[in-house]
């Protein structure tokens, strides 16, 4: 259930969305906001890596959120010619995120802004993922 509050809060946060005329062009809006997402939340981690000592963190930053991006323009750039692909690569932007909490927790760093990131990035990923399969 809060996922479905999350998923229609997003979906009327962006006028594009409203203004899609078919799947493939909301699918297309959602993953430019998800690329968006993802490169503000590896500039966040960013930022945070650089102020502390965190193994972890940087990991997130440098290498869990390059695959984050990665993946969903990966997703963006295959809605054309390959929605297979752009299923598959959207679904795969979560792992980002779960990779990035694993490293967290195994440091046993609680970082509610952090946590909040990675639960938006996937709730990002299973969306994107839930509207490139219906291509």
């Amino acid at each position: 259930m809060e996922d479905q509050v999350s998923c229609m809060n997003i979906l009327k946060s962006n006028p594009k969305f409203m203004h899609a005329k078919n799947i493939r062009q909301l699918t297309a809006a959602f993953l430019e906001m998800a690329i968006n997402k993802g490169i503000e939340g590896q500039n966040f981690l960013k930022g945070l890596a650089q102020t502390t000592n965190s193994p972890a963190i940087t990991q997130c930053a440098n290498f869990d959120y390059d695959g984050v991006v990665g993946s969903f323009r990966s997703a963006l750039g295959e809605l054309k010619e390959d929605p297979l692909t752009a299923s598959y690569d959207a679904k795969v932007a979560g792992d980002g995120p779960e990779t990035c909490d694993r490293g967290l927790a195994s440091e046993h760093i609680v970082n509610p802004q952090i946590i909040a990131l990675n639960k938006q990035i996937l709730l990002l990923s299973k969306i994107a993922f839930l509207l490139t399969d219906k291509l």
